[in-house]
């Protein structure tokens, strides 16, 4: 605790100031714990993604994901209603199948979301395109 609106995680090798939004009645001076979670799910998908198109040999040219999640008061708190992901993977020529399975693959088992997935729901919006 920061004796006022945040504080900072000790993490393995470095820290991570974090803050309440100036929104809620904090000052802002660091990440918010809402970004941090959706970063952390996003991140979890990324690097599963990246693990099964390794072990694919699926041609990747680029892949990007943005993500929100929605929170909601229900009268008595703040809870997170439901994560949106969405993004786009461009694979090389003839391997679009591929890099449809690739990301069906990543969204089954990514650790994160398949621990939060019958708390909070998930809405992908991921599409696959051949490089042109």
């Amino acid at each position: 605790w920061d004796g006022m609106t945040g504080g900072t995680a000790k993490l393995k090798d470095s820290e991570l100031i974090f803050d309440t939004p100036e929104v809620y009645g904090g000052r802002g001076q660091g990440l918010c714990p809402y970004r941090l979670f959706i970063a952390g799910i996003l991140g979890c998908i990324n690097n599963t993604f990246l693990d099964i198109q390794r072990m694919s040999n699926l041609g990747l040219i680029s892949f990007k994901l943005r993500g929100r999640l929605l929170v909601q008061f229900d009268g008595s708190g703040y809870s997170i209603s439901k994560f949106e992901i969405t993004g786009e993977v461009v694979v090389a020529e003839d391997e679009l199948y591929l890099g449809e399975r690739c990301i069906e693959q990543a969204k089954k088992y990514c650790p994160l979301t398949r621990s939060t997935k019958d708390c909070i729901p998930i809405e992908y919006n991921i599409s696959v395109r051949e490089v042109e």
